[in-house]
């Protein structure tokens, strides 16, 4: 089910903030590279990462990425795109929320799955 960003307790925008830490992963040169950050919401539809690996040599604007937080049996998938880059003492990412989804561990006997709580997409890329 399509959601806003943040409309209730169990909202996807309150479970990235109390969760904070993610991998971001993105494509360079034909491979997965990895990187832990830590995850604001600026607005509805944007986030905000710093970097807190070593800094990565290559530019990462208008990359697209995938962001991935576990929290307990809770994941959560972010798609976006970053837009925004500066680099001071820390590499600070601004990316904008193309998908986000909320998926929790379900498990009967010793079968488990993970079934889609919440799924959230822009309106202007919907």
């Amino acid at each position: 089910m399509n959601k806003p960003l943040h409309i209730n307790e169990n909202s996807i925008q309150e479970k990235i903030c109390s969760i904070q830490l993610a991998l971001l992963r993105y494509k360079q040169d034909q491979k997965q590279m990895t990187l832990h950050v830590k995850i604001a919401v600026d607005e509805e539809d944007k986030i905000s990462c710093i970097v807190s690996d070593d800094l990565p040599l290559h530019k990462l604007l208008n990359k697209n990425v995938v962001l991935i937080q576990k929290d307990r049996e809770n994941y959560m998938y972010i798609g976006g795109r970053i837009t925004r880059e500066s680099k001071k003492n820390k590499l600070l990412l601004s990316i904008e929320i193309k998908k986000a989804c909320w998926y929790i561990r379900k498990s009967k006997g010793s079968v488990s799955w993970l079934q889609e709580k919440c799924q959230y997409v822009p309106m202007k890329v919907a």
